[in-house]
């Protein structure tokens, strides 16, 4: 059954995952999204709000798909955790942003950035779930 620890996960998750998107895209390759002035939209509290809602989604989404497969399976070890976060990374995440790449005019080394900040939400959403479930 879905217990506290189930909501903390997604809570925890959720503020983990604001971190990192921040760490990596408003910090280290903001400078890269700089190169394409025409692709953004002017950032606001409201376009923080809803990516704070979307960084929710996904801890949700994130936690039942690993829920599910953890009632099916049984134990998953810290390995395992990561190994299914990988795989879900190269599953959604990977494919969605080169695929956006291919169409939208971003600067190749910030999808490189998105990329790899994606890969370390995945890697931290599967250690906090298998450290809290």
């Amino acid at each position: 059954m879905i217990s506290g620890k189930f909501f903390l996960a997604i809570i925890v998750i959720t503020i983990a995952i604001t971190f990192i998107q921040w760490f990596f895209i408003g910090f280290l390759f903001h400078k890269y999204q700089a190169l394409t002035p025409s692709v953004w939209r002017k950032e606001s509290s409201r376009s923080y709000a809803a990516s704070t809602i979307v960084s929710l989604f996904f801890a949700f989404m994130f936690t039942t798909i690993f829920y599910l497969w953890k009632t099916k399976y049984g134990v998953i070890n810290f390995p395992d955790g990561i190994k299914f976060s990988v795989i879900c990374w190269l599953g959604f995440s990977v494919t969605t942003e080169i695929g956006n790449a291919i169409y939208v005019n971003y600067s190749p080394i910030f999808v490189a950035g998105k990329c790899l900040s994606s890969l370390v939400e995945y890697i931290v959403a599967g250690i906090i779930i298998v450290a809290l479930l």
